[in-house]
């Protein structure tokens, strides 16, 4: 880094490099002029410029290099106040951190589960206050409740079953912080509780009432599976045995089996008079949580915002730029230019600046730039106005048929965005990345009209361009796990049919099986939910 001292050392020499040029041009103008009278054959063939003209403008470069150098040193840091005034929902999260969130039934595992989820809604949460409270044998207060969502991902990140010293599940101390929390925020209104537990352990508990909005989010499968554990600084660990010790195999005899207690957790829901969502599979609970959001009746916040103000040096700014442009006034003087310029520059100014303004140098590009400002503001039908203004003046390129694409999925449009997206893949000029985007969308179309496979399909074709797309990945999770349990579903209700028909649904969900299998080959179910990083369903990126 350098410091004021080198500074002030370059500045200070470069001004007197220039004072020296500037008394050497000046010697050799008034020599040229002194040459000139002494021999008038020469008046036409030597220019020479008005010596007083020549030394103010001089004079002026010199002015302006010190006066800049000068507000270097007038800079002012003063701390600054800003009263903020916004809408806010409290949403606290009430985090289960036993052992048995590391069942392996939901995978990764139950816990990781919950962190996909969260860290996926995080950025639809901006704007209102997220805190975090753990439990397992104890509880404490994770994240205090904050609008940082960057310190909340963070947060969510370093979720582990090893963070409580105290083992077991002591779901009724959790609550009775969260009441202690609440307390403290009686002036919020909009209180929303979210719940997250398997159930396990809590049979024998007298829970309390939680005041506010309450929601409960259940992780496991009723089959159950074995607990993995393993030590987070070497990585060594195995499955958890029922004498509380670790397994290399999850097929040997004494193993933990943990299954989801949800008959406990919904009534934990009926108690507090809130909802039940199972997420271990479908993330129906995350947006009934958003709903509920928008829904409920926000509280005015007012935060004040400290930031330091830099001020001091505008006004030697502003004089070295005034000297600067008086500068290269005078040089125009200065120079031998052919007269009338001055003229036609003082009508140029006059007529030309007034309506210079009004002037559109790139009309196409400034219609996109306000229709994405519009699409961000959810205003689609903005949105997809300029970007048909923009088609007037930029002719055949793919980026700007996918921001149309969008608007028209994000307008219930879906004709047109299907229609669109497939312009965009066959057209010569777009990218492998753009065609990726182009499938993720369409991929998105068909899931809200209802057609699975070509939406299975979309995705598919997006991740043989780009592997390491998360959010076809967990899209295409999203529909196999739905239709794996409405083919369970199936099988149960199909039990009562005769055999011959019973038979014939059997080998009909086997074709259809085998079909959804051909097309998530190249895909390795196993990765999906292992990247953490999270990522938004919906297509919110533009050129």
């Amino acid at each position: 880094m350098i410091d004021i001292d080198s500074i002030a050392t370059v500045g200070i020499t470069s001004i007197s490099i220039w004072i020296l040029v500037i008394l050497g041009k000046l010697y050799l103008n008034l020599k040229a002029n002194h040459l000139k009278k002494e021999h008038p054959n020469l008046k036409n063939r030597i220019y020479t410029a008005n010596t007083k003209l020549y030394l103010t403008r001089l004079t002026c470069l010199l002015l302006s290099l010190i006066l800049a150098f000068y507000s270097l040193y007038k800079v002012k840091s003063t701390e600054v106040e800003s009263l903020k005034e916004f809408e806010s929902a409290d949403v606290l999260f009430v985090v289960d951190v036993s052992l048995s969130m590391n069942t392996i039934d939901v995978r990764p595992n139950r816990l990781k589960r919950f962190q996909d989820l969260a860290l996926r809604i995080l950025t639809s949460l901006k704007g209102n206050r997220i805190g975090i409270v753990v439990f397992a044998g104890q509880s404490f207060s994770f994240c205090p409740l904050t609008s940082d969502i960057t310190a909340v991902s963070d947060y969510i990140q370093a979720l582990g079953v090893e963070m409580v010293g105290a083992k077991g599940t002591d779901l009724a101390i959790a609550l009775e912080r969260v009441n202690k929390i609440r307390k403290k925020n009686n002036h919020i209104s909009s209180q929303i509780t979210v719940i997250v537990s398997d159930g396990e352990d809590h049979e024998n508990q007298n829970l309390p009432k939680v005041t506010g909005e309450v929601m409960v989010w259940g992780i496991g499968t009723e089959e159950g599976s074995v607990i993995e554990y393993r030590d987070p600084g070497t990585g060594k660990g195995g499955y958890v045995t029922l004498d509380a010790g670790l397994s290399d195999s999850p097929m040997a005899p004494n193993l933990v089996v943990s299954k989801i207690n949800g008959e406990k957790l919904k009534s934990l829901a009926d108690q507090n008079n809130g909802t039940y969502h199972d997420v271990s599979f479908q993330a129906d609970g995350a947006y009934a949580l958003l709903d509920t959001i928008q829904t409920v009746k926000k509280q005015k916040i007012q935060m004040i915002e400290h930031f330091k103000n830099e001020d001091g040096a505008h006004p030697f700014l502003i004089a070295a730029f005034a000297f600067l442009f008086l500068e290269r006034i005078l040089n125009l003087f200065v120079q031998k230019i052919p007269k009338g310029i001055y003229t036609f520059f003082l009508i140029l100014i006059f007529f030309g600046l007034g309506r210079l303004e009004a002037w559109e140098l790139d009309p196409g590009g400034n219609s996109i730039e306000r229709g994405v400002k519009s699409y961000h503001s959810k205003n689609y039908n903005e949105s997809q106005k300029e970007f048909e203004k923009a088609k007037e003046y930029i002719q055949d390129d793919p980026r700007l048929l996918y921001n149309e694409s969008a608007s028209a999925y994000q307008l219930g449009q879906y004709k047109d965005a299907i229609g669109l997206s497939e312009k965009i893949l066959a057209h010569p000029k777009a990218d492998p990345d753009l065609k990726a985007k182009a499938n993720f969308n369409l991929g998105n179309v068909y899931s809200k009209l209802g057609d699975k496979k070509k939406a299975l399909q979309s995705y598919t074709k997006t991740l043989e361009i780009d592997p390491d797309h998360l959010s076809a990945k967990k899209n295409i999770e999203h529909l196999t796990k739905k239709k794996d349990q409405g083919q369970n579903q199936n099988q149960k209700g199909n039990e009562s049919l005769p055999e011959p028909e019973r038979r014939n649904q059997k080998e009909n969900q086997k074709q259809e099986k085998s079909d959804a299998e051909r097309i998530l080959d190249p895909l390795s179910q196993d990765s999906i939910l292992k990247n953490k990083k999270g990522g938004s369903i919906d297509n919110e990126k533009f050129w």
